[in-house]
């Protein structure tokens, strides 16, 4: 029987110059800032260059802050030392936010996560209605037409 793949976590950049993009994490401890070296580049001049690391353990997924200049957050709260991620969490860096989503627990969808909203949050989108050809729309001040039932 062929064996699955286990998809790893992701980080979504979710706000900044480098919005919509996505890292996947791995086995190896991978450092994040702007330091072209480093694991994941984020250009964000407000990043220290070793800004965090993140690693992906049998426990799960942690962040440690590296002594960055302008800190840590994790949901709005400021971290510092190691800081346990779990699906769905927001991490700001500089002006940077990621979102960390974990395929394995999944309670949120990265594809969701784009638009600024958890996927469940979305409202569906609705056909605009279409006027018969030849007709005449109404005025921006009309009243609307009264529903039939």
């Amino acid at each position: 029987m062929e064996e699955i793949p286990q998809l790893m976590p992701l980080l979504t950049v979710a706000t900044g110059p480098m919005r919509g993009l996505g890292f996947r994490l791995s086995h190896q401890p991978q450092v994040i800032g702007r330091d072209p070296a480093v694991d994941i580049v984020v250009d964000d001049p407000h990043l220290s260059r070793r800004h965090v690391e993140i690693r992906l353990t049998g426990e799960g997924v942690s962040l440690a802050d590296l002594g960055s200049t302008n800190g840590t957050w994790v949901n709005g709260l400021r971290t510092s030392g190691v800081a346990r991620l779990t699906d769905g969490d927001v991490i700001r860096i500089g002006r940077t936010e990621l979102r960390f989503f974990d395929p394995g627990v999944a309670r949120t969808d990265p594809v969701g996560l784009r638009f600024g909203m958890p996927r469940q949050e979305r409202r569906p989108t609705l056909p605009l209605p279409v006027a018969p050809a030849g007709a005449t729309p109404a005025p921006a001040d009309a009243a609307p037409a009264p529903m039939r039932r």
